[in-house]
């Protein structure tokens, strides 16, 4: 065996361990709560759709360059493939991590003939990967999650889906989201194209960590305290009194403005602390997980990012240029947290809406070897699980 055929054995090893190949079981696959239409109206109205807008200038030999958490099925890139590189000759090229796929798991032969169903699709690139690691191993230097970013990066999509919620880890942990955020940040810095950063978490009491919580907080207060206008502008978006609300004991509804704000202006911070950058909250959707909770308790939020280039005012005397307003961007942030979606009330009160994201659904689902005339039935036996 040649040198590189032992490096390819190895890669292969690292991210399928010894997987064989098998034909897809006969036995029906389970649908899953993120199989609802309402996840497919964000991937179409959120994701989707400001892809297409990023993408309404760029060559078709541009790839599309994506970084995200996809499940077994890979329904976000057979997705995304369909909208922007399918009809455009538009290569994709992506990065995933899935630790849900361990070796003998049933997941991990699923997540497998999902990688080979995609990596088959015309124009996707041979080096595109999904990794059985954790998304949090990139702030690792050492570990193969941050050399595949480093290989196959910067990314023109940034899509973190964290089922237990962004802000979940302790800040004092070591190897924790926060770490692989700012390092993927940093890295993310080299891009000279506007990109993606789209982010989705629980949010209430009890779905942060709480020191986690109070650092997030302690930003916004940092705003209300520097920011002329800031507070002001929060009590004419937010209705919100930002000098005096605590998150511990202020109503639920003004709970969830406030940790979308805040989480708003925390990671915006984090893009630009590497360099300048303008930063704009693009899109704000929301939906239930649980089912009796009064507001959207699930929020994606969508930051467009655009490097900028600045060039010190004096060559032979360099200063440092002045760097983007800071508060600014905070107060657009508010601003724009307003346009909060709330989906399930959409694709409730608008049949066509709805008929479109189940029909999406169909389809997507009876690519990744889903019983496509299961589906509504199983829709059906949610609705009334709901009303019993």
């Amino acid at each position: 065996m040649t040198d590189q055929s032992h490096e390819q054995h190895d890669l292969a090893s690292d991210i399928f361990s010894d997987f064989e190949f098998k034909q897809p079981s006969t036995e029906p696959k389970e649908f899953k709560p993120w199989h609802k239409p309402r996840k497919q109206f964000v991937r179409r109205e959120q994701l989707s759709a400001l892809l297409l807008r990023l993408y309404e200038r760029r060559d078709s030999w541009e790839p599309l360059r994506y970084l995200g958490l996809p499940g077994t099925d890979l329904i976000d890139l057979r997705y995304l493939h369909k909208q922007l590189c399918q009809d455009n000759d538009r290569a994709l090229r992506f990065l995933g991590f899935n630790t849900e796929a361990k070796p003998n798991n049933p997941a991990d032969v699923e997540l497998n003939i999902s990688f080979d169903e995609v990596r088959q699709l015309a124009n996707v690139d041979p080096q595109s990967l999904v990794l059985n690691d954790d998304f949090r191993q990139i702030g690792n230097e050492k570990s193969l999650a941050w050399k595949r970013t480093q290989k196959l990066g910067p990314f023109d999509v940034v899509n973190i889906d964290l089922c237990d919620g962004l802000a979940a880890d302790p800040p004092q942990k070591h190897g924790s989201v926060y770490d692989a955020l700012a390092q993927l940040m940093a890295f993310q810095f080299r891009n000279p194209n506007p990109w993606l950063l789209l982010v989705a978490t629980r949010i209430g009491r009890g779905k942060f960590d709480a020191d986690a919580e109070q650092q997030i907080v302690k930003l916004f207060k940092e705003n209300v305290d520097t920011c002329e206008g800031f507070a002001e502008t929060c009590e004419q978006y937010l209705e919100l009194d930002a000098r005096s609300i605590d998150p511990a004991t202020c109503s639920e509804s003004d709970h969830l403005k406030l940790m979308i704000a805040a989480i708003g202006k925390w990671l915006s911070a984090l893009v630009k602390a590497p360099g300048p950058s303008r930063v704009e909250l693009a899109s704000t959707h929301g939906y239930r997980v649980y089912q009796g909770a009064a507001q959207e308790d699930l929020i994606s939020l969508a930051f467009r990012v655009e490097p900028v280039i600045m060039a010190p005012p004096n060559a032979l005397s360099p200063t440092p240029p002045i760097s983007e307003d800071e508060c600014a961007t905070a107060k657009a942030i508010l601003r724009r947290s307003t346009r909060r979606v709330d989906v399930d009330t959409i694709l409730k009160q608008d049949p066509q809406v709805l008929e479109q994201s189940i029909k999406e659904t169909e389809q997507l689902l009876e690519q990744a070897r889903y019983d496509p005339t299961a589906y509504r039935a199983w829709l059906a036996s949610l609705a009334h699980a709901d009303n019993g």
